[in-house]
C-alpha cells in the first residue's frame, strides 16, 4: 500500500519511516514536515493511508485530515500524536486509527494489519451508487436515498451544518460564519476543531451511502454540490415560477401541489438562520392555500372550503382573516353555533396576543 508521512518533527518522521520499513507492507512515498506541502502532493500522489500528526503549527492535523478527504477522499488516516486525549477526536473523525508518541514498533505493526484489512473490505465492497436520492426540508432535514432509506446523521450538528450549506447552496459559505452559527459559545479554536470534525463526518457519511452530493472545500469557505439532487422545497417553489401552470390545474392537481407544503421549512429544528426563508415559504402557501379556499368557495365546494380555512388557521392561528370567512361560511350553512364559535376563538387570540378587540366589521 502506498503512504504519506506528516508531522513538524524531523526525527518523529525518521523513526516512523525506520519503523514502517522493518515492519513492511507500506511503501513510503515521501515525508513532509510541511502540510501545506503534503496537501499538494497528496492530490497527485494518490496514497492509500497517511501518518499524520495532529498538533502541528498552522495547519493541525484535525484539519489537515478534512483537507486531505477533500483531496482524495478513499484515502485512510492514521494520527500520531504525544496526546492521548486527541484519541477521542480520531475516533469521532472515523480515522482508521491512531499510534501514540513514541511509537511503538509492536503498536505499529497492528496498525499496519488493520490498514490491510480496510482496504481489502473496500476493494470487496466499494460503494454502489445509491440511485436517485431526494432532500426534505419541510418540517425536518432530511436525505432519502436507496430502496425508501434515510441518511443518519451522526450529530446533530451535522445535519445542521448539512442544512445551511443547503440553505446557502451554490455559494461559498465562509468557515468563520459556519463557526459562529453552529458554535458561537465555544473558544475559537475548538470550534474550528468542531467544524473539520463535522465536514469530515458528513463526508464519509455521503460517500458510504454512495449519495453524489459534494462539500467542496475553497480555502476559508465550502460549497455544496448536489450533484443534480433536488429538494423538496426546490420542486414545489418551481411551480410558483409560472402563474399560467397554475391556472392551468385542476382543482385536484391545486390541491395536491399545495399538500406537498408537509410543514414549515425546517420546522422541527428551529434553526434561527432559517426564519426569513421560513416566513418566506409559509407566506407563499398561505396566499394560495387563502386563493384555493376561496376558489373552492365561489365553487359552491363549501365544506372543502371551510376545510382549507381550518387548516390555514391550525398553521397561522393570528390571521384575522381566516375567522371571518369560517363565520361567513357558517352563517350561510346556517350554521349558528359554529359561526358563534369562530368568533370566540377570534375573540381569545386578538385579547391574549394584542390585547384588543376583533374589528367592527367582524
Amino acid at each position: 500500500m502506498r503512504g504519506l508521512l506528516i508531522d513538524d518533527e524531523a526525527l518523529a518522521l525518521l523513526d516512523l519511516k525506520r519503523q514502517l520499513t522493518r515492519i513492511g507492507g507500506v511503501d513510503v512515498l515521501n515525508t513532509f514536515q510541511d502540510v501545506g506541502e503534503a496537501l499538494e502532493a497528496a492530490a497527485s500522489l494518490r496514497p492509500d493511508v497517511v501518518f499524520l500528526d495532529i498538533d502541528m503549527p498552522e495547519i493541525n492535523g484535525l484539519e489537515a485530515a478534512e483537507r486531505l478527504q477533500d483531496i482524495h477522499p478513499s484515502v485512510e488516516v492514521v494520527f500520531v500524536t504525544a496526546y492521548e486525549d486527541y484519541a477521542v477526536k480520531a475516533f469521532e473523525l472515523q480515522a482508521l486509527d491512531y499510534v501514540l508518541k513514541p511509537v511503538q514498533t509492536e503498536r505499529l505493526a497492528l496498525t499496519v494489519r488493520r490498514i490491510e484489512a480496510r482496504l481489502k473490505d473496500k476493494d470487496e465492497s466499494a460503494p454502489v451508487p445509491s440511485g436517485p436520492a431526494f432532500i426534505r426540508c419541510f418540517q425536518r432535514m432530511q436525505i432519502e436515498y436507496g430502496k425508501q432509506e434515510q441518511l443518519a446523521w451522526r450529530t446533530v450538528k451535522a445535519q445542521e451544518l448539512f442544512a445551511y450549506l443547503l440553505f446557502r447552496k451554490d455559494q461559498l459559505v465562509r468557515k468563520d460564519t459556519l463557526v459562529e452559527i453552529l458554535w458561537p459559545e465555544v473558544e475559537l479554536k475548538k470550534a474550528y476543531t468542531q467544524l473539520y470534525t463535522t465536514i469530515y463526518q458528513l463526508r464519509r457519511s455521503l460517500e458510504a451511502a454512495g449519495i453524489s452530493v459534494k462539500i467542496a472545500n475553497a480555502g476559508n469557505s465550502y460549497s455544496l454540490d448536489l450533484g443534480g439532487i433536488s429538494s423538496d422545497v426546490e420542486q414545489w417553489e418551481s411551480r410558483l415560477r409560472n402563474e399560467a401552470e397554475l391556472e392551468s390545474l385542476s382543482d385536484e392537481q391545486y390541491e395536491e401541489w399545495l399538500n406537498l407544503y408537509r410543514g414549515d421549512y425546517f420546522e422541527e429544528h428551529g434553526y434561527l438562520w432559517a426564519e426569513n426563508e421560513r416566513q418566506r415559504l409559509l407566506n407563499l402557501w398561505r396566499h394560495h392555500a387563502m386563493r384555493f379556499a376561496k376558489k373552492m368557495e365561489r365553487k359552491g365546494k363549501e365544506a372543502l372550503a371551510a376545510d382549507w380555512y381550518l387548516r390555514i388557521q391550525q398553521r397561522l392561528p393570528y390571521a384575522e382573516e381566516t375567522y371571518s370567512h369560517l363565520m361567513k361560511l357558517y352563517a350561510r350553512q346556517g350554521e349558528r353555533s359554529l359561526a358563534e364559535m369562530q368568533y370566540q376563538r377570534l375573540r381569545e387570540m386578538m385579547r391574549e396576543e394584542y390585547d384588543a378587540e376583533p374589528s367592527a366589521e367582524i
